[in-house]
């Protein structure tokens, strides 16, 4: 590598470190090529970056940058993994590939402006991620609503059956409407019988 492709390289570092808010710092060995490949592909599924890095050319792009915070930790085989996203991802998805490879092990860490150690960084791996607290953030509300929902569709229901009710009762009042035809009919003849017996006292005398 000549001194230009040097000099490009930790411009290209420095940005890198400024432009994410999380940059761990991973022990880099026996690993193999198709293996390291899969590893690459994992970390972008996950938004983040991976890349082996020289000590001596890292420490030159850690100069100005949140970075210097942890430049004791460039020492022997190293490869950074960064994100501006969710760091707890980005940790779970290195514990997973360090544990079928013994060869790889976390150094340390810069996340989100703090600088944590490798015990730290394992500890980081086995919290919940952001999505997983906001899923169920999600089912705890929803919980609440749904429950809400149940007791008002209760009283609506009790209503609907009362309405019901009310309007069966008319149907049931007919027959008594129908039976005042009847009783007017009735109190017709009796009239007429009343003057019949009238009529006939009056011709008697």
């Amino acid at each position: 590598m000549n001194r230009l492709e040097k000099q490009n390289l930790v411009s290209q570092l420095s940005e890198t470190f400024k432009a994410n808010s999380s940059v761990l710092l991973v022990k880099f060995s026996e690993v193999n090529v198709s293996d390291e490949t899969e590893l690459r592909r994992e970390i972008s599924q996950v938004d983040s970056g991976y890349q082996v890095v020289k000590n001596r050319l890292a420490l030159l792009a850690a100069k100005g940058t949140s970075m210097e915070e942890i430049q004791e930790y460039f020492e022997g085989p190293t490869a950074i993994v960064y994100t501006n996203g969710d760091p707890v991802v980005l940790a779970k998805t290195i514990k997973k590939f360090i544990k079928d490879h013994p060869g790889m092990a976390f150094k340390a860490g810069l996340v989100e402006g703090r600088c944590i150690s490798s015990e730290e960084v394992s500890s980081l791996a086995k919290i919940p991620s952001r999505v997983e607290l906001l899923s169920k953030l999600l089912f705890l509300l929803s919980s609440p609503l749904t429950n809400l929902a149940s007791a008002l569709q209760s009283p609506v229901r009790g209503l609907i059956s009362l309405l019901g009710q009310l309007e069966g009762k008319p149907g049931e009042e007919a027959p008594a409407e129908e039976e005042a035809p009847v009783e007017a009919a009735e109190a017709v003849e009796e009239g007429e019988s009343l003057n019949q017996e009238v009529e006939e006292g009056e011709t008697k005398d």
